[in-house]
Order: C-alpha cells, then sequence, then structure tokens
C-alpha cells in the first residue's frame, strides 16, 4: 500500500503577474561565489531542504482566467488534485497558487506572506 504523502498550498491574489513571477519569489538565488541562497519564499516557510521541481506554481492566466478565480478552478490541474482538491473547503478567489510537495518539508506555512490554504493529503 502507498504511504499518504502531503502537499501544502498557498494562494495569493494580486501580488504575481505571471507563473515566472511566483517562481522568482518561490526559487533559489545564487551568490555571485555560486552559493545557494533562500528564496523569500523558503525563509518565510521554513524550508531547509528545498527540491524547486516538487513546488509548482500556478497562476490564473496560465489557463485563460483574467480575473481571480475558487481555488477549486485555479488549483485543478495541480498534480494529484484529483485527490487532495475535494479536501479544500475555500471559496475565496485567488489569481495565483503554490503547491509545495515532497520532499519540501514546510516548518512554517503561516509564516509567509501569502495565504496559507492548507496541508492535503494524497497517495503518489
Amino acid at each position: 500500500m502507498t504511504e499518504a504523502s502531503v502537499v501544502h498550498v498557498f494562494l495569493s491574489r494580486g501580488r504575481f503577474s505571471s507563473s515566472e513571477d511566483i517562481r522568482d519569489h518561490v526559487d533559489e538565488m545564487w551568490s555571485e561565489n555560486g552559493d545557494a541562497e533562500p528564496s523569500v519564499f523558503m525563509g518565510e516557510a521554513g524550508i531547509a531542504e528545498f527540491e524547486p521541481m516538487c513546488v509548482e506554481a500556478i497562476h490564473a492566466q496560465d489557463s485563460g482566467h483574467l480575473v481571480p478565480v475558487v481555488p477549486e478552478v485555479l488549483l485543478r490541474g495541480a498534480s494529484y488534485a484529483d485527490q487532495w482538491l475535494p479536501q479544500v473547503e475555500s471559496i475565496e478567489p485567488a489569481d495565483a497558487a503554490l503547491c509545495v510537495f515532497a520532499p519540501n518539508v514546510v516548518a512554517n506555512p503561516h509564516g509567509t506572506s501569502l495565504h496559507y490554504l492548507g496541508r492535503f493529503t494524497y497517495r503518489a
């Protein structure tokens, strides 16, 4: 039997103009010496071990929506959404989302400048 996995979901409205803007907020930066430096989001969320391939940035415009939409619509294309999206009860419109999957560990989800929607389980 497959072990349950967790996704942490964060929402935003009016803060990012594209998925690339979201990635700029989330992804590690590099110093002049070539050292990895944590992003603002990594620091806020307390992410120590960062695997960028396991963070999905979603922007409403990517799916043709020009205005904020409810999470059910915004997140329907996320990985494993068919399993965890039914657990989402929020109807607050958003135009951007971050889905943070394992092996990333989110130590301080409520400490971010984004709205923390919650922690949801799924089977990979």
